[in-house]
């Protein structure tokens, strides 16, 4: 897919890492998002998930542990690219949120 991104999608990003990190998003690049492939092998699900990021200036580590009913499934392509498929999540101004942890059901 080509083509020239909607303005209203670049703001509603621009305030999901608002939300999260505490800083104004500034853009940087440009990056392809690939499409999945039509036929994929499903490896196995993804228990976790490790990220680092800024968060209020500090660089912070993050892991993610899903809910078992809420992973999503480990997958490669034909092109031996691996992706995420499925699962039960948001992302939030918390981080990931398994959308079954009623504690977070609000959060946006």
């Amino acid at each position: 897919m080509s083509g020239k991104v909607p303005r209203s999608q670049y703001a509603k990003v621009a305030d999901v890492y608002r939300r999260f990190t505490g800083h104004e998003a500034k853009p940087v690049q440009e990056v392809p998002a690939p499409i999945a492939p039509r036929a994929a092998a499903v490896i196995g699900y993804c228990d976790a998930l490790l990220y680092t990021t800024v968060r209020d200036g500090n660089v912070e580590k993050y892991k993610h542990s899903f809910a078992a009913k809420d992973r999503p499934l480990l997958c490669v392509g034909p092109n031996k690219k691996v992706f995420l498929l499925g699962g039960n999540y948001r992302f939030t101004e918390l981080g990931i949120v398994d959308s079954s942890d009623r504690k977070h059901a609000g959060a946006k």
